[in-house]
């Protein structure tokens, strides 16, 4: 059994509900976040950040459970962009004129508009459930995105005909690039100005990482079967918080429960490279924050993608990237 509440019973809308056109351009406070607290008898404790920005919301809330399960129902419609990342804790969400639901699980994100009432989340007793949300305006996004790509193009229709989409049908596991732009997000230590605009773009670059994954990603050729699909798009996830393990093609296969060749055909059918390239991007942009971030040297990133010898690791890097781990660590591009 699960406890149904209407989600203006638990939170005050005026902070809460993703704001409308006229809303957006206000300023934000002088110390640029509104920090409230909810408690409700059986919703449980929820404590909300939220920052008003030029075109934008960021809301960052943290939510302890009670002990029963919750169905929160939202019915106010909003003809807005919304993207959302979970940090933590589970929820299952359906939408008014979406046919498939979302199942949301720590680092998944998806992007939505929903311009039509009618939303259920379903959220479990006893959890932690930690995300962010932000909120953009529907006129801002069209004019930023373009229509240069397939997955633009598609998005763009369904914004002017008011018709509602995901970003993609499933949530996407966040690289570890996007999930470290969401730390920097919800812990930004600056104030006044200059704050405000190091958010600002760092929505911007998320939101541009993540688009770039939707198009990458696409959806599902005919010849992938949805059960196979499935089974991939969770290896995928696996891999995206794996990827420094040595992974052989016959391990890979047993723990996806799918055949060699159906493993190879379907994930680069599904994601455009072979699982292997695939986690060579990953080892690579891994090292790429290792270098730029850190004090760790380049025979140490080597050893920790599990090169014998750096001057592979250099070789491969410079491959990739085109500069070799040492230009790259000089420029800290």
């Amino acid at each position: 059994m699960a406890f149904i509440i209407n989600q203006s019973d638990v939170f005050d809308f005026e902070v809460l509900t993703p704001l409308t056109k006229k809303d957006l351009p206000l300023a934000p406070s002088a110390s640029g976040t509104l920090d409230v607290h909810y408690h409700h008898k059986k919703a449980g404790a929820v404590q909300v950040k939220s920052v008003v920005l030029p075109h934008m919301h960021i809301m960052h809330m943290a939510w302890n459970t009670g002990s029963e399960n919750v169905v929160l129902c939202d019915s106010t419609p909003a003809d807005n962009i919304n993207v959302c990342f979970v940090l933590g804790g589970h929820m299952h969400s359906s939408f008014q004129g979406i046919t498939h639901d979302l199942d949301m699980q720590p680092w998944r994100h998806n992007l939505l508009y929903i311009p039509e009432a009618g939303n259920t989340n379903q959220i479990k007793a006893n959890q932690n459930l930690s995300l962010l949300h932000i909120t953009v305006q529907k006129d801002y996004f069209m004019a930023t995105v373009g229509q240069e790509d397939a997955w633009s193009e598609q998005a763009i229709t369904n914004l002017e005909r008011h018709r509602p989409f995901t970003g993609l049908a499933a949530p996407l596991m966040a690289t570890p690039y996007m999930q470290q732009i969401v730390q920097a997000i919800n812990t930004s230590p600056e104030t006044g100005a200059m704050r405000n605009l190091l958010l600002q773009s760092r929505v911007l670059e998320l939101l541009a990482l993540e688009i770039e994954q939707f198009k990458i990603t696409g959806t599902p050729e005919p010849s992938v079967r949805p059960d196979e699909a499935e089974k991939l798009y969770q290896l995928k996830a696996y891999l995206d918080l794996n990827y420094l393990t040595d992974h052989s093609l016959t391990q890979l296969s047993r723990l996806c429960l799918l055949n060699e060749f159906k493993l190879k055909k379907g994930f680069k059918l599904l994601f455009g490279k072979s699982v292997f390239n695939y986690l060579k991007e990953l080892r690579m942009e891994h090292a790429s924050l290792l270098l730029r971030n850190t004090a760790t040297s380049v025979d140490e990133v080597a050893f920790t993608l599990g090169y014998e010898h750096g001057h592979h690791f250099s070789v491969a890097f410079k491959k990739h990237f085109g500069v070799s781990p040492s230009q790259h660590l000089r420029k800290k591009f």
